[in-house]
This record gives structure tokens, sequence and C-alpha cells, in this order.
């Protein structure tokens, strides 16, 4: 069977035109490149090349050949290249964007280990609720947010939760509890202003909502605050408002019209290798994530 040797060597050949120029790119005597193509032929029981005194053309077997051996040596490059990525020690700065409750739930507390782990990654941690480009900003790693990342990039599910409504115990003897859906339409409505429409509530079985919201924010931390002042209703992800709900500073409602599955996603930008420094980020959190119960 011939060896990837022989493969440069035929295709260095089929390139240059000659096996002088070929003995030149790949440093040995024009005499071990004659032998390499000899052996070649033999082994293939076929001739690849025509020789005379001015020049080397391929013949047409030898033309199908060549294309195929580029694919071949083109597919062992980029093996090779994976591995060497494997290999390396992750390092450099890794721009990461995530939002606020999921950073300080299933980052921030796990960031020592990280760094311990990894010296030589120089985490760069944007707080903030945004859906950023992340090639023209050149963001490495989004995460934890619910809405699609946009451009060129690779997205993937790594949780699913499901959005919570709740206010204070002391909203709901005020103003009463919502037992429909409809009945949100008399309520205080704190929406989040980055989703779109932020003036329509979806249930189950296609039920939607239109609302007149109290207050618009863009920050589900701030939207947390104001909920356990007395200040509306908001609708959250569960994990946020889970040690509320458990404490009874928070009182869940319409639970049985609100069940749909919201996936949480992470996103980097769509390369032929993923850096080292990502795909260690990505796996440790995502670790981090199975041991604590999302």
């Amino acid at each position: 069977m011939p060896d990837f040797t022989q493969l440069k060597t035929f295709i260095s050949v089929a390139d240059l035109g000659s096996l002088a120029a070929a003995a030149r790119t790949l440093q040995i005597s024009a005499a071990a490149v004659s032998k390499q193509l000899t052996k070649l032929e033999i082994e293939l029981g076929v001739q690849l090349l025509r020789r005379t005194t001015r020049q080397i053309e391929l013949t047409q077997i030898g033309i199908n050949y060549c294309l195929q051996c580029r694919r071949v040596l083109e597919e062992f490059e980029m093996a090779s290249a994976l591995i060497s990525q494997i290999k390396l020690v992750p390092h450099g700065i890794l721009k990461v964007v995530s939002g606020r409750h999921f950073a300080t739930t299933y980052i921030v507390p796990f960031l020592k280990e990280f760094i311990l782990k990894y010296p030589k990654i120089e985490l760069n941690l944007e707080l903030a609720e945004r859906v950023p480009d992340l090639n023209n900003e050149e963001i490495d790693v989004v995460i934890g947010m619910s809405i699609c990342a946009t451009g060129d990039v690779i997205q993937k599910k790594i949780a699913n939760t499901t959005y919570s409504f709740c206010a204070s115990p002391g909203y709901f003897k005020q103003f009463g509890i919502p037992e429909t859906p409809f009945d949100l339409k008399q309520h205080r409505y704190i929406s989040h202003s980055m989703r779109k429409p932020d003036n329509e509530l979806h249930f189950n079985d296609e039920m939607v909502v239109a609302m007149q919201p109290y207050i618009k924010i863009n920050d589900a931390q701030t939207m947390l605050h104001l909920a356990l002042d007395g200040m509306g209703i908001v609708k959250l992800h569960r994990y946020v408002v889970q040690e509320q709900l458990k404490r009874g500073s928070l009182q869940e409602v319409l639970a049985s019209y609100n069940t749909m599955s919201i996936p949480i996603y992470v996103a980097y930008p769509n390369r032929r290798f993923i850096p080292s420094k990502v795909r260690c980020f990505v796996d440790f959190i995502t670790e981090k994530m199975d041991q604590n119960i999302f």
C-alpha cells in the first residue's frame, strides 16, 4: 500500500511539473523522487506519469488519482491539526458574555477553580442582557441566553428551563391572584424589553395574551428586585427565582398554563477548529451545570 511520503511526492511532482523542482521543495534528491514515483506506480500497477527529457505529464488515471490523493492528504492534515489543537495548553484572552443571573449562579462560583485549572487563560467576563455580534465584537463565547445568536456561529442547547410568573405575597394580597392568563390584563406586569414583542405573553395551546407593561426593563436581576418589592408580576426563568419561591418571598401563579420548555444556549464563532480555550471553558461550565441541578 502506498504511504503518505509517496503520495506527497507524487502531488509535488504533479504540481511543479518536474522531478528537480519537487526535489528542491521536498529537500531530497531527484533520484529519491524518481525512486518513490517508480515504487508508487509498481505498487498501484498503473502508469501515473509520462516522463520525457523536457517535461512530465500526468496520464488520465494519474489526474484522477492525484485528485483523490489531495482529498486524502487534506483529511490527514485536518486530523493532525485537530490533535495538535487538543494537545495545546489553553491560553490567551477569552471574552465571554453571559446573562447576569446565569453567570452569578453557574460561572462566578467556579471561577477560582477554572483559573487554577487553566492559568494561561485570561478571562474577560461581561455580564449583560444582550445578544452581541460575536464576529464583529471578537467575542469568544455567549452563554446562558434563551435568545438565539445571530451571524455565522455555532449554537448549542446546554439546558432547558421554564418561565415562572410570580410576584410577592404582598402584591397578591393587594391586587389579588390571577386565575387565568387573561386575568393578567388587570395586573401590573413588568416586562423584559429584550423579548420581542415585549407586550405579548404566550401560554400552552398557543394562547396569547396582549399586555400593556407596567414597567419595561432590560435586566432580569432588576426585575427580580422589583417583584420582591411588590411592584408587579414578572416572567423570569425558573432557575432565577427558584430560591425565592422556596423561601416564600415570591409566589408563583398560572403554573398549569405555563409549561413550555425554554432552551438555554451557548454560542461561539463558526470556525474549522474550535480554540482550546473555548472548548475548555464550555466543557467546564456545562459540567458544573450538570453537577448543580439547573
